[in-house]
C-alpha cells in the first residue's frame, strides 16, 4: 500500500519552471556570435521588407513611413543593433529632418503614460496607490448633471472605489477620455451619418486644445462608468489625467516640474519634452498640424503628449532594468501584473501592457513588459525583457504599420537568440563534472554530480547525482512524505529501499538548476550565485485535469528541508575572474568542486 501511494505522490511531482530566466543573465552581448547573427538576419529581413512593402507579418510601408529601431542591453550604453529608415517622403518635407537617426524626435503617444507612471514612483512611490482617488480629487464626488443620483452604478462611477492604483492600471472602470477626441467636436459633417444634432450644452467645452480651457476636476464625474471598479481592464486615458492630477496634489508640485525632477533632468534626456520641440529636430513626413506634430494636448498631456527619440527611451528602459533610480525590489514589485485580459497571452501592470510569448523551442514562457503608443502619424513600442535585461525601442512617423511588424520580428528572432546566447554561456560557465573533496571525507566515497544543458531545454540539467554512493534522485519518494509529515509513509518506502525494492525508475526524473536572481560579492572579489532546483518526474498515467500541473515549481520550492536548509538549493562560488570554483548543497551539508 505505501508504495502505491508513493507512486501517486511521485506522478504528481511534476514541474516545468519557475517564472524568470532559465539561465544567468548573457552579459557582453555586443560581442556574442549568436547575437551577431540574430542582428544580421534581422538586418536581412528588414532589407527584403523594405524591397518588396511586405513582410511576414504584413505590409510594410517603405514610401511614406519612417522608424527608428534599438536594440540595447541593460549594462552598456551604445546600442546593440540600430536601424533608421528615411522614406522617400522625407526629402520633400517642408519641416523636419531629412535624415532619421537614434536622435531624432518623434512624437510617442500613450508611452507617455509609461513615464508618468515612472515619475509617479520616483516621486512617492506606491503607498498611495490603495487609497481612493477621492482623498485627494474629492471634487469627483460631487460632479454630474444635478438630477443624477450619486448612487447611481449604471450612470455615475463609484468614485470612492477608486483608487489611484487602479488608474494607474486601467482598473478604474471609467471611460477613455473626457473633452478629448469626441466625435461630437470633430471638423466632420456627422450629419451625414445620421447621428442627431447636439446643442452646446452636451459638448464638450474643455480639454486638449489650445481654443477650450481644461477640464474641471468635477467634470470627469459627468461619464458614465463602462465597468464596475477591479473587474476588466478598460483603457482610459482619461484615467491618467486623474492620475497625474492626484499626484500633483499629493506633492504640491505641477505634474510638469515633477517629470522634470524625476526623469528628464537626473536621465540627462535631452530630446525629451512635454512641450513640441524645434521643428528641425524631428521627423515631419507631411503637414505639422495634420500629422500631429504640433499638437499641444492641454491638460490631458500626462497620457500621450511627450516627444522624445529611440535614444532618450533606451536610456529610459535601461534605467528601469537596472533600477538606476527605484530601487530593485520597487522595479521587481512594478515588473508585475496586476491583471490578466481575455487573452492567456496578455496581462496589464501599472500601466504595462505585458505579452507572454511562448518560446518554440522549449515552451517557456518569456514576459515582454511593453507599453505602445499611438497619436496622429506618429506611433510605436517600449519594450522591456527582464528575463534578459535587455530593451527595445520602435518608434514611427507615418501611415503604415512597420512598428507592429518590427515587434514581431523582435519575438520571431532576437528572443530565441537571446535564450540560446543565454544558454551557451551557462554551458561555459557551469556544465561539468562536480565532486566533494575533503580530507575528512571517507575513502572510496563518492559525492559528485553532472551539470549539462540542451537546447531547447531551459535550465541546466543536473545528472549521475551520487551522495555517499548511492543515488540521491531515487530516494525522493521516501523524502516526499517526510516533507509533509507522513512518517507512516516514508518508514514503509525505507524498508521497501532497504530490501532493494526499486521505488522509482531514475531514468523518470529530470532535475534543473535555475538561477535565482540572489547574489553576494565576497570579499576576494568573487561572488556567491543562488540556484534553485526544479524536479520534473514523468509519469506513466495520463493526467488530463486543469489541475494535474497544480505542483509547480512556485508551489514546491523549498519543501525538502533538513536543519533549515533546503534540498534545491545550490549556491555557486565565483573567483574574481567569474569562474566556477564550487557549489554548496547546504541539505548535504557539502561542497561540491567543480573538476
Amino acid at each position: 500500500m505505501a508504495f502505491a501511494i508513493s507512486q501517486h505522490l511521485v506522478h504528481a511531482f511534476n514541474t516545468e519552471s519557475f517564472l524568470g530566466p532559465a539561465f544567468s543573465i548573457p552579459q557582453n552581448l555586443s560581442d556574442n556570435p549568436t547575437i551577431k547573427t540574430a542582428n544580421q538576419d534581422f538586418l536581412t529581413i528588414i532589407n527584403e521588407a523594405l524591397e518588396t512593402g511586405s513582410s511576414t507579418h504584413g505590409l510594410f510601408d517603405n514610401i511614406s513611413t519612417a522608424f527608428s529601431f534599438e536594440f540595447y542591453s541593460a549594462s552598456v550604453e551604445e546600442p546593440l543593433f540600430q536601424y533608421h529608415y528615411s522614406p522617400p517622403i522625407l526629402a520633400d518635407a517642408e519641416k523636419g529632418v531629412k535624415t532619421v537617426d537614434r536622435n531624432t524626435i518623434y512624437r510617442i503617444g500613450s508611452i507617455t503614460k509609461l513615464l508618468t507612471v515612472y515619475t509617479s514612483l520616483i516621486t512617492d512611490g506606491d503607498a498611495h496607490f490603495n487609497e481612493p482617488v477621492t482623498k485627494y480629487i474629492p471634487e469627483l464626488l460631487v460632479g454630474g448633471d444635478e438630477d443624477e443620483k450619486s448612487d447611481d452604478p449604471v450612470r455615475r462611477v463609484a468614485w470612492d472605489e477608486v483608487t489611484i492604483g487602479s488608474l494607474a492600471s486601467h482598473m478604474a472602470g471609467v471611460g477613455s477620455t473626457y473633452g478629448w477626441l469626441d466625435i461630437s467636436l470633430a471638423d466632420f459633417p456627422v450629419s451625414e451619418l445620421n447621428l442627431p444634432s447636439l446643442p452646446a450644452d452636451e459638448k464638450p467645452n474643455c480639454g486638449a486644445s489650445l481654443t477650450r480651457p481644461p477640464c474641471p476636476e468635477d467634470g470627469f464625474a459627468s461619464r458614465s462608468p463602462v465597468f464596475p471598479t477591479f473587474q476588466t481592464p478598460v483603457y482610459s486615458n482619461a484615467a491618467f489625467q486623474i492620475f497625474s492630477l492626484a499626484l500633483s496634489r499629493i506633492t504640491g508640485k505641477d505634474f510638469k516640474t515633477l517629470m522634470d525632477e524625476a526623469l528628464f533632468k537626473p536621465l540627462n534626456l535631452s530630446r525629451t519634452s512635454y512641450t513640441k520641440p524645434d521643428d528641425s529636430l524631428g521627423v515631419i513626413p507631411g503637414n505639422a498640424t495634420t500629422t500631429f506634430w504640433n499638437f499641444e494636448m492641454g491638460g490631458v498631456w500626462p497620457t500621450g503628449g511627450v516627444w522624445s527619440s529611440t535614444a532618450d527611451l533606451s536610456t529610459l528602459g535601461r534605467s528601469i532594468l537596472t533600477s538606476k533610480i527605484l530601487t530593485p525590489s520597487q522595479t521587481r514589485r512594478w515588473m508585475k501584473p496586476l491583471t490578466h485580459t481575455a487573452s492567456l497571452h496578455a496581462s496589464i501592470g501599472a500601466p504595462w501592457e505585458i505579452q507572454r510569448i511562448v518560446l518554440p523551442a522549449s515552451n517557456r514562457v518569456v514576459d515582454l513588459y511593453t507599453k505602445s503608443g499611438k497619436v496622429g502619424i506618429y506611433g510605436g513600442y517600449m519594450i522591456l525583457v527582464p528575463d534578459f535585461d535587455v530593451g527595445f525601442t520602435l518608434l514611427q512617423a507615418g501611415p503604415g504599420l512597420n512598428t507592429d511588424v518590427l515587434a514581431g520580428w523582435v519575438v520571431d528572432i532576437f528572443l530565441p537568440a537571446l535564450e540560446e546566447a543565454a544558454r551557451l554561456q551557462a554551458v561555459t560557465d557551469y556544465t561539468g563534472e562536480y565532486k566533494v573533496q575533503t580530507q575528512t571525507q571517507t575513502p572510496g566515497t563518492n559525492s559528485s554530480f553532472t551539470l549539462s544543458s540542451e537546447k531547447g531545454k531551459p535550465g541546466l540539467i543536473l545528472t549521475n547525482w551520487i551522495n555517499n554512493n548511492y543515488s540521491l534522485p531515487t530516494l525522493i519518494p521516501i523524502l516526499k512524505p517526510l516533507a509533509i509529515g507522513d512518517i507512516e509513509t516514508a518508514t514503509a518506502l525505507l524498508e521497501l529501499y532497504k530490501s532493494g525494492v526499486p521505488l522509482i525508475d531514475p531514468s523518470t526524473i529530470t532535475i534543473n538548476l535555475y538561477p535565482t536572481g540572489l547574489r553576494t560579492p565576497v570579499v576576494d572579489g568573487g561572488e556567491l550565485v543562488s540556484f534553485r532546483a526544479g524536479f520534473d518526474i514523468i509519469s506513466d498515467g495520463e493526467d488530463t485535469s486543469p489541475f494535474a500541473d497544480s505542483l509547480v515549481p512556485w508551489s514546491i520550492a523549498d519543501v525538502f528541508v533538513y536543519g533549515n536548509q533546503g534540498l534545491d538549493e545550490f549556491v555557486f562560488r565565483l573567483d574574481g575572474e567569474g569562474s566556477v570554483v564550487s557549489v554548496e548543497n547546504k541539505f548535504l551539508r557539502a561542497v561540491f568542486r567543480k573538476l
